[in-house]
């Protein structure tokens, strides 16, 4: 392993692997002789493992102990499609995850996403086909669809297959990345969860490596081939990327394949970082509430969420603590909707558990700091809401949904509208006066109408009791919410008392009935 790491410095994910009988030892984290004892504490470590009857618990509280950065990607059962070599049998393996889930499925580690629980199959195997180009194997076979939820993260290991090839596993060319990874974002979209590679190598194209063709003798080709295929990975949401360095995957001797990993490896880096949107935001709200130097800091080592993901997107600040109320800034900070989580002095909350704050026993932020970790998807880092530290932060929707749902507010909002007086409304009046004036008048009117009707029960049915009519309130108005209407309203009265009356009600005419109403209506003080 120090060969390596000098071969590869500032390497960022290492995969190790446990066959069968090995278990999952936990002294491993710390026995110097062991290669995952060797592995840079800030790089993400793949581990998989054969056996079924392993203490997954023992070993990721092992590995808590080391004070390690790096994320932990733990896989139950590497490969079992092969069923060679100690693979369990379908009910073994769904009865192993079960009890994964049941030892490490709620740890705080998983929570905060420092540790990540993985399948992983060989991309050889899942794509095979038949004559007819079907595929002849199901992942879903080697899918934990019980434990589905404890799933995080769905991993491959990547190897050539051309199935229209004399001998699929050795084709005649490199394939194209597209074509090569489409799979890995097919099963991605399939199982909802995010996609990486956890073994990756192609062999130079060479008659001496029993391919049909000398392609590609010096390695410049397989070289290329693996900087389109990084690019393409990182590009469409690869999230781990680690080199098979064994056998035909060794490039001790193939030095050409050796620098293009070296200089991937250093891309990743040196990736500038940008934090995201919506944190610059919240940074910019900290410094203005409680301003100081070096209130915040990015560039931090002792969380995942500090290194910048596959969009180049760093999701998380610190905060220097001092002289700031922290009561206030977390309560703010919980309320927004891209908010993921907290750590500050042994103490950790996240959203997805509702904010409940629970003890944390990983890498502290550091004495005086509060870690602030918003959600890794895009949507959230760009979010452009104020998180509500400052007063031009304003309210967001929940604030308001909250005031308008106090029973007080209500009432005064009910009742401002027919407090208003001015424009349209006669002077003195409401638009509550003017309305009760409206019903009098048309009691009044409908009454003298009543007395002189062959069916006075019938007139006073039409007239207002103590709810004005739906179809005469809408006709006052001029058309803008202005002035009343008298014209219209006389007529909208007497087009319903007529319609009421028998026929030919003593010579009563509707225009007649429309013109008294008028004039009453006029009379009215204003």
């Amino acid at each position: 392993m120090p060969g390596m790491l000098a071969t590869y410095p500032r390497t960022s994910c290492v995969r190790i692997f446990f066959g069968p009988g090995d278990g999952l030892p936990p002294t491993a984290w710390s026995d110097q002789r062991q290669r995952l004892a060797q592995v840079p504490a800030d790089a993400d470590v793949i581990v998989s493992h054969k056996d079924p009857e392993v203490d997954a618990a023992a070993f990721v509280a092992a590995w808590q102990a080391t004070g390690r950065t790096g994320r932990l990607i733990l896989v139950p059962h590497h490969e079992p499609e092969q069923q060679a070599g100690g693979d369990p049998t379908p009910a073994a393996f769904r009865r192993s995850w079960t009890r994964t889930r049941s030892q490490v499925g709620d740890h705080p580690a998983r929570h905060d996403g420092r540790l990540r629980l993985a399948v992983c199959w060989t991309l050889q195997w899942v794509r095979r086909v038949d004559a007819a180009g079907r595929r002849v194997n199901d992942w879903r076979t080697w899918w934990p669809e019980h434990e589905s939820d404890a799933v995080d993260l769905v991993l491959a290991d990547w190897y050539p297959y051309d199935p229209k090839a004399r001998n699929p596993f050795r084709p005649a060319g490199y394939e194209d990345p597209a074509a090569a990874l489409a799979i890995m974002v097919e099963l991605s979209a399939a199982a909802g969860r995010p996609w990486g590679i956890a073994e990756i190598n192609h062999p130079r194209i060479t008659r001496a490596g029993d391919f049909p063709a000398d392609l590609d003798p010096d390695g410049s080709r397989c070289a290329d081939w693996y900087r389109r295929m990084h690019a393409w990975a990182k590009a469409n949401g690869c999230q781990v990327w680690s080199h098979y360095h064994r056998d035909e995957g060794d490039l001790t001797d193939r030095t050409v394949e050796q620098q293009a990993l070296r200089e991937l490896i250093a891309q990743e880096a040196t990736a500038p970082r940008r934090l995201a949107p919506a944190l610059e935001t919240l940074r910019g709200e900290i410094a203005r509430r409680w301003p100081g130097a070096d209130r915040t800091v990015v560039d931090a080592t002792h969380h995942v969420d500090h290194r910048p993901n596959t969009r180049g997107s760093v999701d998380a600040i610190d905060v220097n603590v001092t002289g700031v109320d922290t009561d206030v800034l977390l309560t703010a900070f919980q309320r927004h909707p891209a908010a993921a989580l907290w750590i500050h002095a042994g103490t950790a909350a996240r959203a997805d558990d509702g904010w409940t704050r629970r003890a944390y026993a990983g890498t502290d932020p550091g004495a005086g700091r509060l870690h602030l970790g918003i959600r890794p998807a895009e949507a959230a880092e760009r979010d452009p809401r104020p998180w509500g530290l400052t007063e031009e932060s304003g309210m967001d929707a929940k604030q308001l949904l909250a005031l308008l749902n106090d029973p007080a507010v209500a009432r005064q909002l009910r009742a401002l509208p027919w407090q208003y007086i001015g424009g349209g409304i006669p002077r003195g009046m409401s638009t509550l006066g003017v309305l009760n004036e409206l019903v009098v008048t048309v009691r009044a009117i409908g009454e003298v109408v009543a007395k002189q009707s062959a069916d006075p029960a019938a007139v006073r049915a039409l007239l207002p009791a103590q709810r004005a009519d739906a179809e005469v309130m809408a006709a006052p108005t001029n058309g803008s919410g202005g002035a009343v209407d008298l014209d219209a309203l006389a007529d909208a009265v007497a087009a319903r008392v007529i319609a009421a009356l028998p026929p030919d009600p003593a010579g009563l005419s509707r225009a007649d009935l429309t013109a008294a109403l008028r004039d009453a209506l006029t009379g009215l003080p204003g």
